[in-house]
This record gives structure tokens, sequence and C-alpha cells, in this order.
């Protein structure tokens, strides 16, 4: 009879325990669930666009019309347009379908990410309007990608010179982005966006899975661009103290201290050198000797390396939506600038020069 009653006290707690271990398998497997798709989808559509073969036969191309075709032969890819200018512009739009592709079909959490990311994407059109706002220019036929960013173009455009400080204020900028616009400074006025939109970057919320991932790049993302701005006003001759005012945010391998160390450089070469031991130098230690644009190319592919580790890193998760992503970026610009050498005739050699690449370098996986 006590048998029989321990039996029946029994099956409860085995019963609990089966329950507590299937809620705590489900807990863990479902971020794989919430991402299987989307990386599946992802995976198939790849991206072929930064590899040279696929590139070195659409720079073949002898015709807009013959490149058109050889890309809307993809399934992914259905371009429009007679013109380099056209066929851009509908190439911009196709990225902005394949962010909010994945924007739809991950996780909800992560939707935030792609909207951010979008908009600092976006933050070009504003840089370019200020620019030419302060260069007394027009400002006619900035593609935007949202309608807001279009409203503060325009903005921009109709305000009077002598109001554009108070009104840059009143539409959420910092001092350091109306000090770079009164006192004409085209350089410390890309750093000051850039500050605005990667602080907006850094403080949204973010799934567990993908935090370390995300926290990650966007480390890595603004160490390239603060070694680009350090080395373009490294070439335009810039002394130490203006160099040192570029510095935009802590990335990963670039400090403000070792930002410091850079701009106190003698030149290019001393920057690049006292980069001996990080992530980037294989990238660019052969590069300080050529132009800026060398040097900024491999800084580009150092960061298509980034999310080429992250996604091995974090497999199946967010790693690789988030190299999709990026690849799909550089894709876009390739394909850009190839459509525009086609119809400028400027030929192959010259264009490959301007495309990034995925490259593999020794030691690059040292992340």
């Amino acid at each position: 009879m006590l048998g029989m009653l321990d039996n029946y006290l029994m099956w409860p707690a085995i019963m609990a325990i089966l329950g507590v271990t299937a809620g705590i398998m489900m807990w863990k497997m479902a971020p794989y669930l919430r991402f299987a798709y989307p990386t599946a989808k992802v995976q198939a559509i790849g991206n072929p666009f930064i590899v040279e073969k696929e590139l070195n036969q659409l720079m073949e191309s002898k015709s807009i019309e013959s490149f058109k075709n050889s890309l809307n032969s993809l399934k992914d890819f259905n371009v429009e347009g007679k013109t380099a200018a056209e066929i851009q512009q509908s190439l911009d739009e196709h990225f902005v379908r394949s962010m909010k592709m994945i924007q739809n079909d991950g996780p909800k959490k992560l939707r935030e990410f792609y909207h951010t990311y979008l908009r600092l994407i976006d933050s070009m059109a504003v840089k370019t309007a200020l620019k030419l706002k302060v260069l007394n220019k027009e400002i006619e036929n900035i593609p935007t990608i949202f309608s807001e960013t279009e409203t503060l173009v325009k903005i921009i455009q109709s305000a009077p010179q002598e109001d554009l400080p108070a009104v840059l204020k009143e539409k959420g900028f910092g001092n350091d982005v109306v000090k770079a616009v009164e006192e004409k400074n085209l350089l410390e006025l890309d750093i000051a966006i850039d500050r605005k939109y990667l602080k907006e970057m850094r403080g949204i919320r973010v799934p567990r899975e993908a935090k370390a991932v995300i926290d990650e790049f966007l480390s890595r993302l603004i160490d390239v661009k603060n070694m680009k701005n350090l080395f373009r006003a490294k070439h335009l001759d810039y002394d130490k103290e203006e160099c040192k005012k570029l510095f935009i945010l802590e990335g990963r391998e670039i400090p403000e201290w070792k930002f410091d160390e850079m701009a106190s450089a003698a030149n290019i070469n001393d920057a690049v050198s006292s980069l001996e031991g990080t992530f980037y130098y294989s990238f660019i230690k052969n590069e300080f000797d050529k132009d800026i644009q060398s040097i900024e190319n491999a800084l580009d592919k150092a960061l298509l390396k980034v999310s080429e580790n992250l996604a091995i890193k974090n497999f199946p998760l967010f790693g690789p939506l988030l190299r999709f992503i990026i690849s799909k970026e550089y894709e876009i610009r390739n394909l850009k600038v190839i459509v525009k050498g086609i119809e400028e005739k400027v030929g192959v050699e010259r264009m490959k020069p301007l495309l990034v690449l995925e490259e593999w370098y020794e030691d690059s996986c040292n992340m």
C-alpha cells in the first residue's frame, strides 16, 4: 500500500521536472527558430557582387542595357532605367527593399536596428544638403530613404543661411553640427553628423542573442569611420590639433588615446605603422603609399571581413543576416560604380580600383 502511495506522489514531481526541462529547452531553442527562415533565405540569395569573377563579367558589359539585363537575370534583382543615374536610383531602391525584407522576415525586436541603420545611411543626404548649403550651391535631387529625411533636406534648402544654426538646433542637432556649419568645416561636419546617428544606433535595444554581435559591429564601424576621417585629414595636410578634432566616438581598437597618437604622427605612413598589432593593420599596411581611395577601400574590405567573421561566430542567429546587409550595401556601391563607368566608357582598369571586394588577409580573423 505504501509503495503504491509513493508512486502516486512521485508522478506529479516527475511531470513537473519534465515540464521545466521542456520549458528551458524551448527557451533556448526559440532564438534559433526565429532566425531559421530569414537566415536560410539570405544564404539562398547570396551576395555575388563583392566577388571579383562576377564583377568582371558585369564590367565587360558593352552597354547599360546589357549591364541591366545581366543583373536582372538574377531572381532578386529587378532594376529599371535607361541611364546610369536612373539605374543607380533603382539599385538604391533594391537595397532598401532587401533591408525591409529582412526586417519583416526576422524577429520583431530587431526591426528598430534595421530602421536605425537605414537612418544612418540616409544621413548621407543630410550631409550633402548641409555641405551644399554651406558652399552656397544649389540643393536639388538628393535621393533619400525616409520621408522625414526628404522633409529635412527641403527645410535646409529653403532656410536662409543666417537662420540655419537655429533651424538645426530646432531639429535636434547638437552644438558640434551647428559649429561645423558656422565655421564651414566640411570634414568636421561629417564627424558631427556621424556622431549623432551612431549614438542613436548604440542606444537602441536589441534581443540578447544579437546584442554582442551588434555591439562588436558598431564598434568596428566606428573604428573604420575614425580611421577614414583621420587618413583623409592627413592627406589634406591638417595639423595634429585639427586632426584630433575628428574623433567620433570610442570604437573597439581605436580609443581616443590611440586616435590622438595617430593624429600626432608626422604622415600617413607613421599613422598606419601605429596600427600594427590591430585587426586593421593587415588590410592597410600595403596601401599607405597609394592614393586615399586605396586606403579607404582597404578599410571597407576590413569591414566586410568583420561581417564575415561575425556571421561565423554567431551562426545561425543574427550574424548571417548582418553579413548579408553589409555585403549588400557594398554590392550596391560596386554596381553603381560599374554602371557609371559603362556610361562614361572609362574602361575596366579604371573601374577596378573603385570596387570593394571580399578578400582574405593573413591574420584577419583575429578579432
